[in-house]
């Protein structure tokens, strides 16, 4: 309970509710007023009298709660009583408290005004005394004229003097004058006591400076933030803060100054005392009469003296409050930056950004994009279920997504753009203006760091104008003034970020994390722009991806880089996303929608993404369709040959897929472009072009596929070419226990096994794979040998199991399977050799070691088979290896032709040529 407390403890200048849990769970909300204390007295609060007071056998949890959120009305969200002022005053009231509250404690004001008259009182005890001695001693004085008095009445007495003798004179006495020592020790405490008088001016000053700043909190809540607003810009042009964090100093300088003096005390003696003492007098007063004029000058000037405010209000008459709509001018603009960047309370920043759906184009937006304002809302909009919110169209949801709809018109000022021209495009608008929101907070914030070279400097200038330039390009918007747009060259714009992040990648340079995700994110975002309008070639686009691949898998030893591995993979995808506009959407109700529909999905990706990859947030990840982000990267790792990729670079990609989808629970893409990667590794199989260079990319590629397959059991299914690739590689691999083998295993593990059809029998017999299955069968590798039985026994029952016995595929199978020495020439001993190889297959699988435990679920998926066919058990050891097989890979339901299991697998696609998927050549 006290947790809890503590953790709302912070919200005293609001009304608070009490949360009361009775033994049958139901909840109770009381209004309570919250209770002041100052330096830990004063009345207790209520949660300390029910603390003292409760029954130590009563176990109900009360705790302080803030009362539900109130909204404005549509439309009335700037007022001058909206919830976003009201809110504004009450964090406002609270900081400045605190902030005044530290002054005179922190800097401890009344403390300064005690020790300057303590400290005055006793240097003035020493000045007293050491001021005599800057001038002569009347007692020496004194005693001299008494000497001569003393003489001549002497001569008097005894007569000796005649009247024509000379009058005796007094002797000479030598001008007075002080040592260097009296006057270095007055000059040094003289000027401490006129320092401490003067801090003892200033500290009073000062406490009438925060008296006057918490002032005049009354009124319409508009008109406060106002008011409140345009003092604290008083406060902080004029650096109040610095004046009077400096009175302390002062104070030990004046300590500093007499304990100098004391360590002279014994110097001789000098004239010019007053000169210091002047000079600081002349200060002190020239600050106070400062003090005094310039409110007259600045009207929210937070400095002032009692005499200023007295003049003002003889001459100044005190306008009255404007009950009409505040402007919404930079004002309005940095009061609710104020409160996202300052307030602590989630409540209050989320009614800052709520308070946006208001907002129209008078409202400056450069000091919020500061802030990312925008991006901030976007994030809070995708945690937000619009559907469950009591009153449609008032709840948070529904501010967050206006804000985000008018953002368009308030940026319209700014860029000079009139937006919302075109009625087919607002979504599109707000979009781009959404994702350059955000990448420009990236680029306003790596522009202020310290070593960035005036290159990059222009560069992040030109990309903070790719969302405007876009839309100006493509008509949708109307353009006030072209010359500050001209300079973007979006086309070179590509090549300039990319030749600054390849070295970066290859860990060649060092570049901050800020600018580093400024150039990613503006990378990906000019990309889809240059990819929507086509104006450059696929192929140019994808050498820039590429080098930015190439980079990062050079250079992934580099520690530096691999602390930022999760940044850098998820810029690699985002950089990749255009590469969704080459994916097969004839089939896609994307197109048919909207002109813009396939730019409008890449931009919501695009956004969902960065706020992935900038502030590691997944919630609008996970309410989209994740295929268009990783098409790109699936894209290019099923077309390794047509894109000279290598194996370690296709790693690279498996790795920064794994990096964004398998680690954060991604696991399923759509079945039509899983039929598509599916479609373009066969095909390019099937072009037989560098197929054994690539064997090991493509087997990546695939395994790929199985694992982010559109179902839960990881079922693929395999085309024919493919499943003999497959087969081929394991026949002529030397290491069945490499990570490709185990590839294959798992390939061959979730795919159906295939039936007689034409495809599969025909490259079957031009590959010559029985002859090469028989000689794997002599291997001493029992991995290979277990694998050829077993694949033996798969294409023998294919033969014998065939029902229809007139189907051409069947002749062309059976002399594929005359080639195998065990049958003589003779399809009459199929029979015998397929029992001959099941009793093998048995064999080796019972073994407990010496074969892959992947290879070994498969050959018992073949030998379930053959004993389905013959109505036998499988034993109980078959059955452990078998658990985990999902139910549509488990016996004769199984065996499938593969290429009608296609149109059942992947309803929505078809199997097409080679000529109309063949990518582009590079």
């Amino acid at each position: 309970m006290s947790d809890k407390r503590r953790a709302v403890g912070n919200t005293q200048a609001l009304p608070r509710v009490l949360h009361l849990e009775s033994d049958a769970q139901m909840p109770l909300y009381l209004l309570i007023k919250p209770t002041k204390k100052r330096n830990g007295t004063g009345a207790k609060g209520p949660h300390d009298y029910m603390q003292k007071n409760r029954k130590r056998t009563w176990v109900q949890v009360c705790y302080p709660v803030d009362a539900p959120q109130e909204f404005d009305e549509p439309g009335k969200e700037l007022d001058p009583d909206a919830q976003v002022w009201k809110t504004y005053v009450r964090e406002a009231d609270q900081v400045d408290e605190e902030m005044v509250d530290g002054w005179n404690k922190y800097v401890s004001m009344d403390v300064i005004l005690i020790f300057a008259a303590l400290f005055s009182a006793i240097s003035t005890a020493f000045v007293i005394e050491s001021y005599k001695n800057l001038k002569q001693d009347p007692a020496d004085a004194s005693s001299q004229t008494l000497l001569t008095i003393s003489q001549t009445l002497l001569l008097i007495a005894n007569g000796s003097q005649s009247s024509s003798s000379t009058p005796i004179s007094a002797p000479e006495t030598p001008a007075f004058a002080a040592s260097a020592k009296d006057i270095c020790v007055n000059v040094l405490w003289f000027l401490s006591l006129s320092l401490s008088v003067a801090v003892s001016l200033i500290s009073m000053l000062a406490k009438e400076w925060c008296l006057e700043f918490m002032a005049g909190r009354t009124g319409p809540a508009g008109a406060q933030v106002r008011r409140r607003q345009q003092r604290w810009d008083g406060l902080v042009k004029w650096r109040m803060k610095g004046v009077i964090v400096t009175l302390p100093s002062l104070i030990h300088l004046s300590l500093l100054l007499f304990a100098i003096g004391l360590c002279v005390f014994l110097w001789d003696v000098h004239f010019g005392v007053a000169i210091p003492v002047i000079v600081v007098t002349t200060i002190a007063a020239s600050a106070y009469f400062a003090c005094t004029v310039v409110p007259f000058v600045y009207d929210f000037c937070p400095y002032g003296t009692v005499l200023s405010r007295i003049i003002k209000d003889l001459i100044t008459i005190r306008p009255k409050l404007n009950q009409e709509n505040p402007a919404q001018d930079e004002v309005t603009a940095r009061a609710l930056q104020w409160m996202i960047v300052t307030c602590e309370t989630p409540r209050s920043v989320d009614i800052a950004l709520q308070s946006l759906a208001a907002a129209d184009q008078s409202l400056p937006p450069d000091e919020l994009e500061k802030v990312n304002a925008w991006a901030m809302i976007k994030r809070r909009l995708e945690s937000t279920d619009i559907s469950k919110e009591p009153e449609p169209g008032r709840g948070a949801g529904a501010l967050y997504k206006r804000a985000l709809e008018v953002y368009p018109t308030v940026r319209g000022k700014v860029d000079d753009i009139t937006y919302g021209v075109n009625d087919a495009t607002p979504r599109l608008e707000q979009l781009v203006v959404g994702v350059q929101s955000t990448i420009s907070g990236l680029i306003h914030e790596a522009l202020s760091l310290p070593q960035l070279d005036q290159v990059t400097a222009r560069i992040l200038k030109r990309c903070s104008l790719i969302g405007p330039h876009y839309l100006y390009e493509e008509s949708i918007v109307y353009l006030w003034s072209i010359d500050k747009y001209a300079e973007v060259e979006p086309a070179n714009l590509v090549n300039d970020i990319t030749q600054r992040l390849e070295p970066y990648l290859k860990g060649e340079v060092q570049m901050d994390s800020v600018l580093y995700n400024a150039l990613s994110a503006s990378f990906a975002f000019v990309m889809c722009c240059n990819a929507a309008r086509g104006i450059t070639e696929q192929s140019v686009n994808v050498n820039h991806l590429l080098q930015l691949v190439q980079g990062y898998s050079a250079g992934r030893s580099n520690t530096a880089l691999e602390l930022l591995k999760v940044s850098i993979s998820g810029n690699l995808i985002l950089g990749s996303l255009w590469l969704y506009t080459s994916a097969d959407h004839s089939n896609s109700k994307i197109i048919s929608s909207s002109k813009y529909a396939l730019m409008e999905t890449m931009l919501e990706t695009l956004w969902a993404g960065l706020m992935h990859t900038i502030y590691s947030d997944l919630s609008a990840l996970k309410h989209l369709d994740v295929t268009p982000l990783v098409h790109g990267m699936f894209y290019l790792l099923a077309n390794p040959d047509c894109y000279n990729l290598t194996a370690d670079v296709c790693d690279t990609i498996r790795g920064v897929h794994n990096q964004l989808l398998y680690y954060n629970g991604i696991t399923e893409i759509q079945d039509r472009f899983h039929a598509q990667y599916i479609q373009d590794i066969s095909h390019n199989l099937d072009a037989k072009t560098n197929a054994a260079t690539m064997t090991l990319q493509l087997l990546q590629a695939l395994d790929n596929l199985r694992y982010y397959s559109p179902w839960d059991d990881k079922y693929i299914l395999l085309t024919p070419t493919i499943y003999l690739f497959v087969v081929r590689f394991l026949c002529q691999t030397s290491d069945m226990w490499s990570l490709e083998s185990y590839k294959a295993y798992y390939l061959l593990e979730y795919s159906p096994i295939p039936k007689c059809s034409l495809q599969l029998v025909q490259q079957l017999l031009a590959d010559n794979s029985i002859t090469q299955l028989s000689d794997a069968l002599a291997s001493e590798d029992l991995n290979k040998q277990a694998f050829a039985t077993a694949q033996l026994l798969v294409f023998f029952s294919m033969s014998i199991h065939e029902p229809d016995r007139s189907n051409p595929a069947l002749n062309i199978l059976e002399q594929a399977l005359l080639t195998y020495p065990g049958l003589d020439k003779s399809l009459e001993k199929q029979e015998e050799v397929t029992e001959d190889l099941e009793n093998k297959l048995a064999l080796l699988l019972d073994q407990d070691n010496g074969i892959d435990s992947d290879l070994q679920s498969y050959g018992y998926r073949v030998l379930e088979v053959m004993l389905q066919h013959r109505h036998a058990p499988l034993h109980e050891h078959a059955h452990g290896n078998l658990e985990n097989i999902p139910s549509r890979l488990r016996g004769i339901l199984s065996c499938v032709d593969l290429e009608t299991e296609w149109f059942v697998v992947y309803p929505n696609t078809v199997l097409k040529s080679k000529e109309a998927t063949e990518p582009i050549q590079t």
